[in-house]
């Protein structure tokens, strides 16, 4: 009896031991995912507006997260002491998402700057805090930020409606921002109770230039929301809901939105008398144009950095961590985050020693459904080991610009080592042992025991048509040149492109076409996308094509590429950027953007290096 008594206790006992073990592993694996993001809508508010902040952690269970302190402020009063909480599960790429959300209503106090002070949470007893968020104040009751309301005709709108009872208001989350960094940029529509408006629909069109631009999803049908505005209430909704990432410093300028509806209001023939509705009036609504500021990005920038702003967090997987010799294994990054994931280049991974590394897969999966343009990228390597043993395979490396605190942020994670078994194949010899060549030509002619022998037939350098051969080429490389010089005697004509170089004849070729097809903005779509695609080549980037501005300011000098020669390339982006969208308010000709397209590639080939192997296509 003390004999089974002592074996169910060691039994019980080891089973505590191994649930430890097991817990001890999925805390330490969700630890390294934590990430706590806070976000403040609206940042432009008028006094007595309300504000919601929220925080958001991610990768942890609310179990483990402790409920977060009221946040310290400036010049707002805070609505309520405990917070809503909200916890979130979901399953992505086969593995469970938790995180918790809380969130609490705040007012301003008074007009001008105001700030939520950094926030700490605690997880698992580890304390993360999040950057400040600065918040804009208007007075109370000031005119709408949108003056225009006018018929499109021109005519006067019905009387039962002023500027104070519908305007479009804009709104972005900051206006001071690091380049590449992700300002979002709502447009609402504000209207009194009681009006009704039909037939709404875009006037024009809407640009950004300057910027990187990926649109927010919004409720095609949305159901109307009660807010104040100017001390008074209005119903509103979202028209439009852009994330803009600047792709270069600067002062940048985004253009207002313009809509046309048909409204209907109410007017009083007496002031004691009811309220009647007038008539269906169309109208049109104009928002205020932004003006945004974006600042370089810091010195400083590691090794790793390659233009990503935002917060990021990394995850990598090898799988099977055991194979034979020349069997595939699979290395998976993931990047998840909030910023411009389109533009996102791989990590760099390293070839270890007897393994051979392939360029990666790209998936990327952008969630637009909440406030902030965020989701994930994912990287999928093929490594083929070929020798046996233990490889251990490089540590994986990603930099980014955290905007909030300013500063650069390096994310490595070490990949599990990697046991392959087997031998290598060998290696096919040149010769063999006969003096045959390998392959189909040797098994044949050792199997019918043939021997070499000589030919009758004359060799060719005693034949007189192989040199004339020979003269041919020479020949028309002369007429080829005379002919050209007699051209440029003569001078191009005045609504002619001078022809282009060989080396870049092909990169704009699609450019020269759509310009003689008259297809404006096609033609400055692809004027840019013939410079992207060299760049990325002669720069050695195998992912997107469109090099980030602030990449080629750091890779450009190191190449030697003078000053003047960057000038002129921005210039030809900036103006394709700026054209494709409204061409008819291009200040160039095409047929000079052309030209000064063609210039820049021929000063840029003889500076950067040509890649080694097959040019890489766009």
């Amino acid at each position: 009896m003390r004999t089974l008594q002592a074996t169910l206790m060691r039994i019980a006992v080891l089973a505590l031991a191994m649930a430890a073990v097991w817990v001890g592993v999925g805390r330490a694996q969700s630890e390294g995912a934590v990430r706590i993001t806070a976000e403040a809508d609206p940042t432009d508010v008028a006094v007595g507006e309300e504000i919601q902040l929220t925080v958001r952690v991610d990768g942890a269970p609310a179990t483990v997260v402790q409920t977060p302190d009221p946040p310290s402020t400036t010049h707002l009063e805070l609505q309520q002491r405990t917070p809503r909480t909200r916890q979130i599960r979901a399953s992505r790429g086969g593995r469970l998402r938790q995180g918790v959300v809380f969130s609490w209503r705040l007012r301003p106090r008074r007009q001008g700057p105001a700030r939520i002070q950094p926030l700490t949470v605690v997880v698992r007893g580890k304390k993360y805090t999040t950057a400040p968020i600065r918040v804009q104040v208007s007075p109370r009751g000031e005119q709408p930020d949108a003056p225009t309301l006018t018929r499109p005709d021109g005519a006067s709108p019905d009387q039962s409606l002023d500027a104070r009872d519908l305007f479009i208001r804009a709104r972005a989350t900051d206006d001071q921002v690091y380049q590449n960094e992700q300002v979002v940029v709502e447009y609402r529509l504000l209207y009194r109770p009681g009006i009704r408006l039909r037939h709404s629909r875009l006037a024009g069109s809407w640009d950004a230039p300057g910027f990187w631009r990926e649109e927010l999803n919004v409720a095609s049908r949305p159901t109307p929301q009660r807010r104040q505005a100017h001390g008074q209430a209005y119903e509103t909704v979202v028209l439009k809901r852009v994330a803009l990432f600047p792709t270069r410093p600067g002062s940048l300028q985004v253009d207002p939105l313009r809509i046309e509806t048909e409204a209907q209001g109410t007017m009083r023939i007496r002031d004691d008398g009811p309220s009647l509705r007038g008539r269906f009036s169309p109208v049109q609504l104009v928002s205020e144009g932004l003006s945004l500021n974006a600042r370089p990005l810091p010195e400083g920038a590691p090794p790793a950095f390659d233009g990503a702003v935002g917060q990021f967090a990394m995850a990598v997987d090898a799988a099977p961590d055991s194979v034979s010799v020349g069997e595939p294994v699979s290395l998976t990054v993931e990047v998840e985050g909030k910023g411009n994931l389109a533009t996102l280049s791989s990590p760099s991974v390293d070839s270890p020693s007897g393994v051979e590394v392939y360029e990666p897969t790209v998936e990327t999966d952008i969630e637009r459904n909440e406030s902030r343009l965020r989701g994930t990228k994912t990287f999928t390597y093929t490594l083929v080991p070929q020798s046996s043993g233990l490889h251990d395979l490089p540590p994986v490396v990603f930099a980014y610009l955290e905007p909030g605190a300013g500063r650069y942020e390096v994310l490595r994670a070490e990949p599990p080592a990697l046991r392959v078994t087997g031998e290598a194949a060998p290696r096919p010899m040149g010769r063999t042992g006969n003096g045959l060549p390998v392959d189909d030509v040797a098994e044949p002619m050792e199997a019918d025991g043939a021997q070499w022998g000589r030919t009758n037939r004359r060799p060719l350098y005693r034949n007189p048509w192989t040199y004339l051969a020979l003269l041919i080429p020479v020949l028309g490389g002369g007429a080829g040149a005379a002919y050209r010089r007699w051209g440029h005697q003569l001078g191009p004509s005045s609504n002619q492109v001078a022809p282009a170089d060989d080396a870049d004849t092909t990169r704009l070729r699609e450019a020269q076409r759509r310009l003689r097809e008259g297809a404006d903005a096609a033609f400055y779509d692809a004027v840019a996308r013939g410079l992207r695609a060299f760049l990325a080549e002669r720069l050695g980037r195998s992912g997107p094509t469109d090099v980030p501005r602030a990449v080629l300011d750091r890779h450009l000098p190191r190449h030697d590429v003078p000053a003047d020669l960057q000038d002129a390339l921005y210039d030809v982006l900036d103006r394709c950027d700026e054209a494709q969208y409204a061409p008819s308010t291009a200040s160039v000709a095409p047929e000079d953007v052309l030209a000064n397209a063609h210039a820049v590639l021929r000063r840029l080939d003889s500076h950067l290096p040509r890649p080694e192997g097959p040019a890489l296509r766009p």
